[in-house]
């Protein structure tokens, strides 16, 4: 008799702690019948609430996901046009240092040139 009011007292302490914790919209549902049916329905309310939570995370994930994605596309495009703008500095600067060079190549030339005369 101790062992099943024990166990009664356990359903109806889990059914309150549960319906508190995960209490939805439309209220805690009364439970009844025997203290197996009571368990089959917390075990029901449960899952239900379960399904709510992973389909809550879900969507949650997804928007994550999606945020993530085009964070990720804005920093890839960033990143091209930084390269871009550093190969053409690049280009530019060998430009330059090619220019340099021919110049130089020329003066020891007609140094060469000077210094045969």
């Amino acid at each position: 008799m101790k062992k099943a009011m024990l166990s009664l007292l356990s359903v109806f302490m889990l059914g309150s702690f549960i319906n508190l914790a995960f209490a939805d919209d439309a209220g805690p549902k009364q439970l009844t019948g025997t203290p197996s049916e009571q368990i089959q329905q917390l075990n029901s309310q449960l899952q239900a609430q379960l399904q709510q939570i992973q389909t809550t995370q879900k969507q949650q994930i997804d928007t994550l996901n999606s945020q993530l994605q085009n964070q990720i596309k804005e920093m890839q495009t960033q990143l091209q046009d930084q390269i871009q703008k550093v190969n053409a500095q690049t280009q530019d600067q060998m430009q330059k240092i090619q220019t340099t060079l021919q110049d130089q190549i020329k003066q020891v030339q007609q140094q060469l040139i000077d210094s045969k005369k």
